[in-house]
C-alpha cells in the first residue's frame, strides 16, 4: 500500500472543480486532508477487521475437524482464541480516528495521522501473518494431528497484535 499522502493526492485527483475552488478558503484545505486522511486510516482498519473475521469460519471448521476425528478434547481453547480474534476486531473497529476538534488544545497534524495509518498498515502484515496461522490450524485440525502447538501459536500472535495496538492508543496520546 501507499502512504497516506499518496492516497489523499489521488483524492484530490478526483475531486470536482467547485471542490477544487473551495480549497482556496483559508484553512479548508488542511481541514478536508485531515478529515481524508481519517477516513482512509478508518477504511484500513475495517479491512484489518474483515480480515479477522475471516477466522471465524475456520474456528467453526476446526471444531467439526476435532469432533470429526474423536479429538474434541482439544478443542477447550478454541474458544479462548475465539474471544481473542474477536476483541481485535472489535479493537479495529472501535479505535479513534485521531480525531481533534476546533477547540481541543492538542492538535492533531497531517504529519500526525500519516504516522497513525503507517502505524495500522503495519499491522496488515501482522494481520496475514495470523489468517495463515488459522489456516495452518485448520488443515492440522483436518489431518488429525495434535494442535496444541498451533493453538499456542495463534494465541501469542493474537496477543501481539492486541498488544501492538496498545502502542497506538500511546501513539495517540503523545501526539
Amino acid at each position: 500500500m501507499t502512504d497516506l499522502f499518496g492516497k489523499l493526492d489521488q483524492i484530490k485527483s478526483k475531486e470536482s472543480f467547485f471542490e477544487k475552488i473551495k480549497r482556496w478558503i483559508p484553512g479548508y484545505d488542511g481541514y478536508v486532508n485531515r478529515d481524508n486522511a481519517r477516513e482512509i486510516d478508518t477504511l484500513l482498519r475495517n479491512k484489518l477487521a474483515s480480515m479477522l473475521e475471516q477466522n471465524k469460519t475456520k474456528i467453526k471448521n476446526v471444531n467439526l475437524n476435532l469432533s470429526r476425528n474423536g479429538k474434541l478434547f482439544e478443542s477447550q481453547d478454541l474458544d479462548k482464541l475465539d474471544k481473542k480474534n474477536e476483541n481485535c476486531i472489535a479493537r479495529f473497529k472501535s479505535a479513534s480516528r485521531g480525531y481533534s476538534g476546533a477547540f481541543d488544545i492538542v492538535k492533531i497534524k497531517e504529519e500526525q495521522l500519516n504516522l497513525l495509518y503507517n502505524f495500522d498498515n503495519t499491522l496488515l502484515t501482522e494481520v496475514e501473518t495470523i489468517n495463515s496461522f488459522f489456516d495452518k490450524l485448520e488443515t492440522d485440525s483436518n489431518s488429525g494431528v495434535d494442535i496444541t502447538a498451533s493453538v499456542k501459536i495463534v494465541s501469542d500472535a493474537l496477543d501481539n497484535l492486541i498488544q501492538k495496538f496498545d502502542e497506538r492508543e500511546n501513539l495517540l496520546k503523545t501526539v
